[in-house]
């Protein structure tokens, strides 16, 4: 379950020495409150998505809305408004997302330097990970190697999922003869994304 949602956080309070209370007119005891507000999921702070604000007299209790201010007070909520900044540690969410995806590229493109080192150099037992003519994903294992081809014995199981390929990565699905495979050929059909990965213990 994903937990997710928004929260306001206090940012700042002024009280006005010269404002008055809408409600009971008393003069110096009305307090300004600005809040941003800010997405979340699992707690985590995404961005903002706002400001809100209140006013609320000490002498009354009467509080207003910012949308509902009268113009004395809409005014010195508005200076209240400009001189308080947005805490940086409610865009940290965005800056774990960033974070993230840098590190996603960059491991993805270690794996694929990896990949292109192993389909250079295979040897016996990698596991080729590819995509079937029924458009459906299985394996193949390096049996031999010889100094243009690479021999193969196919999977004679596949699966509709590129995420269920690990259940049917077993020795006694293997079938029993393998076959050549160039390895220009390999290296195309790499190149293609046909081969979408490549194992090594």
């Amino acid at each position: 379950m994903i937990i997710y949602g928004s929260k306001p956080v206090h940012l700042k309070s002024a009280q006005p020495s010269t404002a008055a209370c809408p409600s009971c007119g008393q003069t110096g005891t009305t307090v300004l409150s600005t809040y941003s507000k800010h997405a979340h999921i699992f707690w985590i702070p995404l961005f903002p998505i706002g400001r809100t604000g209140v006013a609320q007299c000490q002498h009354c209790k009467h509080a207003i809305a910012d949308t509902h201010l009268p113009h004395e007070l809409k005014r010195e909520y508005n200076n209240l408004k400009a001189e308080t900044r947005t805490p940086i540690w409610q865009f940290s969410g965005l800056a774990l997302i960033a974070i993230l995806v840098v590190f996603m590229n960059y491991s993805s493109g270690e794996t694929k330097k990896q990949e292109l080192e192993y389909m250079a150099n295979p040897v016996v037992g990698d596991v080729y990970k590819y995509k079937t003519e029924k458009q459906n994903y299985s394996t193949l294992k390096v049996i031999s190697v010889s100094s243009d081809s690479v021999f193969v014995s196919p999977n004679e199981y596949e699966t509709n999922k590129m995420t269920g390929v690990y259940e049917i990565d077993k020795e006694e699905n293997y079938a029993d003869f393998s076959y050549g495979i160039s390895k220009g050929d390999l290296k195309q059909m790499h190149t293609d994304n046909e081969i979408y990965a490549i194992d090594r213990n």
